[in-house]
C-alpha cells in the first residue's frame, strides 16, 4: 500500500510575523481612541431623586456630552448635569430656563390680560437678551398643574437668583445661568442655591439609555409667547364723528 506524505509547513516568514502584530497594535490603539473619546465627551449619569419629574424619574440612567459646551453656551431649555457652588461634592441635574443677559422674573399670581377671567397661576416671564417686551416661558414638561401646581417659591429672583416675596427683575449676569427642576414644588435649584456659574455645567443630559422601555431622547423644551397687553377700545374723537356724520348725510341727499 502506498503512503501519502503530507509535506511539512513552510516556516512563517518574518514578513507574516510583523503584520500580525501590526494589526493587534493598530487594534488595540483604535480600541484606545475610541474609549479616549467616549470618556472625555461622554459621561454617564444617575437620576437621584424627584426634582425633574416627569421629565425624568428616579433611577433613570443617561448619557450626558460634555463635549459640546466647550464650543457654545448651553441653551434655555437643555437639561444639564452640574456642581452646585455650595455642594462641590455632588452633582445636580436641572434645566436651563434663563440665559447670560436675559431679564428673568417668576410671578406666582400672573394672569394674561388676554384672558383676564383665568385663575392666577405662577408664571415664569423673561426678557430675551434684556430686550423687548416680557414673554411667557410656555413649559409642555411640567406636571399636570390642574393636578399638582407651581406654588412653592412660586416669586423670584433676588440679584444672586433665590426666590423672593414678590416678583422681582433680575438682570442675568455673564456667564451665569438660573436653572429650575421641572417637579418645582420639589427642587432644589436657583430658587435655593442662586445662579450656576457657567464653569459648574458639566454638560448636557441628552439621551436616556435605561429603563430600555424610556429609550429615547428627553423631550422638547420650552417655548415663549407675547405676555399679553391690554388694548382699549377708545372711541373717535367728536370731529370724526361729526365729520363721518356730514358725509353720510351728503351722500343720502
Amino acid at each position: 500500500m502506498s503512503q501519502v506524505v503530507v509535506p511539512p509547513a513552510p516556516p512563517k516568514s518574518k514578513r507574516g510575523r510583523r503584520t500580525l502584530v501590526r494589526d493587534v497594535i493598530e487594534v488595540l490603539l483604535l480600541a484606545a481612541a475610541i474609549y479616549l473619546v467616549i470618556a472625555f465627551a461622554l459621561q454617564t449619569v444617575r437620576v437621584e431623586g424627584t426634582s425633574m419629574v416627569p421629565t425624568l424619574q428616579d433611577g433613570d440612567l443617561l448619557f450626558a456630552n460634555k463635549i459640546s459646551y466647550h464650543f457654545h453656551g448651553p441653551e434655555r431649555g437643555d437639561i444639564v448635569v452640574l456642581i452646585p457652588p455650595e455642594s462641590p461634592s455632588r452633582d445636580f441635574i436641572k434645566r436651563v430656563i434663563g440665559t447670560p443677559g436675559d431679564i428673568i422674573k417668576i410671578d406666582g399670581r400672573y394672569v394674561d390680560p388676554k384672558t383676564p377671567s383665568a385663575a392666577p397661576r405662577t408664571a415664569v416671564l423673561i426678557k430675551v437678551g434684556g430686550k423687548g417686551d416680557w414673554q411667557v416661558l410656555n413649559e409642555p414638561y411640567l406636571p399636570d398643574q390642574k393636578k399638582d401646581p407651581w406654588t412653592e417659591m412660586s416669586n423670584c429672583c433676588d440679584s444672586s437668583g433665590r426666590a423672593t416675596a414678590v416678583p422681582t427683575e433680575l438682570t442675568i449676569p455673564k456667564d451665569e445661568y438660573f436653572v429650575m427642576g421641572d417637579n418645582r414644588n420639589f427642587s432644589s435649584d436657583s430658587r435655593a442655591i442662586g445662579l450656576i456659574p457657567k464653569n459648574n455645567i458639566i454638560g448636557k443630559a441628552w439621551i436616556r439609555i435605561w429603563p430600555l422601555s424610556h429609550f429615547g431622547f428627553l423631550g422638547s423644551g420650552p417655548t415663549l409667547s407675547a405676555a399679553g397687553s391690554v388694548v382699549l377700545a377708545l372711541p373717535l374723537p367728536l370731529g370724526k364723528k361729526l365729520v363721518r356724520r356730514r358725509r353720510r348725510f351728503r351722500r343720502a341727499a
